[in-house]
């Protein structure tokens, strides 16, 4: 395992440069196909919680003379951890932490309620106005795990909208996000007309 304070969600690719030698063990054996995936639970300063990103390495750079790399991996799936061990660096086991987790495919239920899907889309059309036209493209708004990539939603609210106990809770979350979301992408399309709204 690979603890950051980061929450990958299915089908994202994120960049990590490593350079700590116990993550090096890790990304040694992932290029030699020793493994074929590993997790990044989420963390939150000290506290592990219990959620996580089960990745797949896609491509990684030459070591340097240190052994550092820059990689990119992808996010397969979710995973619950149900414990977790941080290892010494010895020859008997592995450097770096190990744990015991069970997959999550609860995720794959959630959707969008009609009011969030509305301010992304409307978010999502005021930061094309604002980019140009850069990045416009014809994503569905319809699947949660989709809108908290696209609209770049920080791992504790990514933690808080999936942990929710209830649809009720998630759904009141994702639409304060969303609606966040919109006001910002509206405040950032006055700021660029000449106005700046308090």
């Amino acid at each position: 395992m690979f603890p950051l304070n980061l929450l990958p969600l299915p089908g994202e690719t994120i960049a990590l440069h490593i350079f700590e030698e116990r993550y090096q063990v890790l990304f040694d054996q992932l290029e030699a196909m020793e493994i074929e995936e590993f997790g990044i639970p989420y963390v939150n300063g000290d506290r592990h919680m219990k959620l996580g990103g089960l990745m797949r390495l896609v491509l990684t750079s030459e070591p340097d003379e240190n052994g550092f790399r820059d990689a990119a991996v992808q996010c397969v799936g979710l995973f619950t951890v149900d414990s977790m061990t941080s290892n010494a660096m010895n020859e008997d086991s592995s450097p770096y932490p190990i744990g015991s987790v069970k997959r999550w495919t609860g995720w794959k239920n959630y959707t969008l309620s009609s009011k969030a899907a509305a301010d992304f889309k409307k978010a999502k059309e005021l930061s094309d106005l604002t980019s140009n036209g850069r990045g416009a493209g014809s994503k569905s708004f319809g699947d949660l795990i989709k809108a908290l990539i696209e609209h770049q939603i920080n791992a504790q609210h990514r933690f808080d909208i999936l942990n929710s106990l209830d649809e009720s809770t998630r759904n009141e979350r994702i639409e304060n996000m969303a609606r966040f979301t919109f006001l910002i992408a509206e405040q950032e399309a006055q700021r660029n007309k000449g106005y700046f709204p308090n």
